[in-house]
């Protein structure tokens, strides 16, 4: 037997969206409350009648404000590209630092982390200062 789909009114499927959309409900919850088949379904009303939200998970509705233009979009990609260079030059500073380190106090920190390592170094300097 081939299963017949529901169909929802224009009204109905505004109202759903407009529920989740004011955070009464999660798009779960109103799968459950309003007897809607399957979350995809509420997933893709969203989709159609409010296209500025995106679900984040099945719990969460994110709505991007009116004023997410391109050019914010274009500013908040070169604050994340400025971001990832710095992290990625302090990470080199972080790995200079330990072959610095492994170098001047003959430790292998890359390999030996942890107090095995540190108990090596404290007990090198403990020599050195007898």
């Amino acid at each position: 037997m081939h299963k017949k789909g529901k169909r929802y009114s224009e009204a109905f499927k505004r109202k759903v969206i407009s529920d989740i959309q004011d955070g009464i409900y999660s798009p779960w919850r109103a799968m459950q409350i309003y007897g809607i088949g399957g979350k995809m379904t509420i997933y893709k009303w969203i989709a159609k009648y409010n296209p500025t939200c995106r679900v984040r998970d099945d719990k969460e509705l994110t709505v991007m404000d009116k004023d997410d233009s391109i050019p914010r979009l274009k500013e908040r990609i070169r604050f994340l590209e400025k971001l990832v260079s710095d992290l990625s030059i302090e990470k080199k500073i972080l790995e200079t630092t330990i072959v610095i380190a492994n170098e001047t106090y003959n430790l292998d920190l890359k390999k030996n982390l942890g107090k095995k390592s540190l108990d090596g170094f404290i007990n090198l300097e403990n020599k050195k200062s007898q």
